[in-house]
């Protein structure tokens, strides 16, 4: 192994054994190795005792509870960690945070520090512990830059002004990038990975969305100077989504210039979620041209991930009036465009409408408790078919009628499943009882002039399909939100046309059935056949 290998393999080791002296999660061992590094202040230049190491650690922060009244546990754990620097520090935050918050890959990192310009001189870095070691090559690689590191605990600040006292141009502060006002400062460069998903529960107005990723956004732009620059990783929602969402970009688009957006590989932030994520840069000024990017991720021949690098394998530039016909930021839209079916699809002649233009779009409902002698039908995904919806195997719940009013679905409505590995989609026929979908299928239900199975049909096309793999918030799992469906462009042909192909679908897919039932019938009694001649 080569000295990295081996400073990765003893923290593991020795993040094994913390584990073991009640050390779980990243807060408890930086509140431990705070205690240390305190005591160790305080013991400097003499050889202390069991005994004297553990009153020292208890009086490095007498407010701190301990996590055991064993002296000699105390020794071991300082003998472990009293010879911690910076970037060993770094990589035990880590450690502990793995699967439980963000974890940035080191070729993200490095990514930030390509922003930083001749011109930059001030940085701010919020939350910066997630960024990892990687951080400090960048804070090296530029020691006439300012940067401004925070966090959100008093213990972290405290611990990382120790650790990195030798840096002239590094200032760690505590300060809540989700809360107005978090600091009076502008900055040259910002560069943030908010959190992803959730909700903020104070409801504060100065924001135009409540969850925590779009009010960093919002609130970070506020302290970029007037030629600075904003780097940040937003999820893929932002791109696409409706309400609040579109609210903000449209703020952003009004206010702020998009300098490039870029789609990051998939799994990068694997540890922690599963979601698409876009790497953004915003400025001061208006849109005049935006670069688009898409990431891939390529490791050295025979090295590890880690030492890995973000390469771009596609990018476009979009002047601003090109970049304005997007839906929303939907960058996918942009680079199908490349594609054949894509481009037909738009230099078709046939009218386009927007989804909510011509059908209203709803999720179906969660249900928990099943009755066989239920009388509301269920719709789940397992009983939607290649040939369509298998309604002899639907769960039954006992409800009242007007209770399930707003799910009961209608003849003609069109199902399209929003969990899953795969998108199914089927058109709903009336049936003899109530039926609503559960939660993980989306309906929509048009409104003239659409017709529900033409719609189907253009779904499950190849530019369809490739239009709501756009709309995916996950990266494997299927995740579609029915408010950012009602956003999509869909052909609107007249309607006797429409019609007209959903007849000729019809007739195919019945032909279809027979045939295969006739297939079937005959293969059963063959198999009869022979069996009765084998004894």
């Amino acid at each position: 192994m080569n000295p990295r290998e081996n400073q990765e393999h003893d923290i593991r080791r020795r993040v094994f054994a913390l584990r073991g002296y009640g050390i779980s999660d990243a807060d408890t061992f930086v509140d431990t190795l705070h205690r240390v590094l305190k005591a160790k202040d305080k013991l400097k230049g003499t050889d202390p005792t069991v005994s004297v190491i553990y009153d020292a650690m208890l009086l490095a922060i007498p407010s701190a509870p301990l996590l055991s009244p064993d002296e000699a546990t105390y020794a071991t754990m300082y003998d472990m960690l009293s010879g911690v620097d910076a970037r060993q520090a770094f990589s035990f935050i880590n450690a502990f945070s793995y699967g439980r918050e963000i974890v940035v890959p080191s070729a993200m990192a490095r990514k930030f520090g390509e922003y930083v310009s001749e011109g930059t001189r001030t940085v701010l870095v919020p939350e910066f512990e997630q960024l990892g070691p990687a951080i400090l090559e960048v804070i090296n690689s530029h020691p006439n830059v300012m940067f401004t590191l925070t966090c959100k605990r008093e213990s972290k600040r405290s611990l990382f002004s120790m650790l990195l006292k030798s840096y002239a141009n590094v200032s760690v502060e505590v300060a809540d990038i989700y809360k107005y006002g978090f600091t009076s400062e502008r900055y040259d460069l910002i560069i943030a990975i908010p959190v992803f998903g959730g909700r903020i529960l104070v409801n504060d107005q100065d924001f135009i969305s409540r969850e925590p990723s779009l009010i960093a956004l919002q609130n970070l732009l506020y302290h970029i100077n007037i030629d600075g620059e904003l780097a940040i990783v937003l999820p893929a929602k932002i791109t696409f989504g409706g309400g609040s969402t579109a609210e903000l970009r449209n703020y952003v688009e009004s206010n702020y210039k998009i300098k490039e957006i870029s789609a990051l590989p998939a799994g990068l932030f694997s540890s922690y979620t599963s979601i698409r994520t876009y790497l953004f840069v915003f400025s001061t000024g208006k849109t005049d041209e935006v670069v688009l990017k898409r990431y891939g991720f390529e490791a050295p021949s025979g090295g590890k991930t880690v030492d890995g690098e973000l390469i771009a394998s596609n990018e476009q530039l979009l002047f601003g009036d090109e970049f304005a016909e997007l839906s929303g930021w939907n960058i996918d839209m942009a680079f199908s465009e490349e594609d054949d079916d894509i481009k037909a699809f738009a230099s078709s002649p046939v009218k386009k409408l927007e989804l909510k233009e011509v059908a209203t779009v709803f999720r179906g409902k969660a249900v928990t408790a099943r009755d066989e002698c239920g009388n509301i039908g269920v719709i789940n995904i397992s009983n939607i078919t290649d040939t369509g919806i298998d309604y002899s195997s639907l769960d039954l719940i006992s409800e009242e009628e007007r209770k399930v009013a707003p799910y009961a679905l209608q003849d003609g409505d069109v199902l399209v499943t929003s969990r899953g590995t795969t998108v199914k989609i089927a058109v709903f026929e009336r049936q003899p009882m109530t039926c609503i979908p559960s939660a993980n299928i989306n309906v929509i239900r048009p409104k003239e002039p659409l017709n529900g199975t033409y719609l189907k049909l253009f779904l499950e096309s190849s530019v369809g399909a490739k239009m709501l793999k756009s709309l995916q918030r996950g990266t494997v799992i299927v995740n579609i939100n029915y408010r950012d469906m009602s956003e999509l462009e869909v052909p609107v042909p007249p309607l006797e046309t429409q019609e007209e192909i959903a007849r000729e679908y019809s007739t195919g897919l019945a032909f279809y059935k027979e045939t295969i039932k006739t297939a079937n019938d005959g293969w059963e009694r063959l198999q009869a056949e022979i069996e009765s001649k084998l004894y």
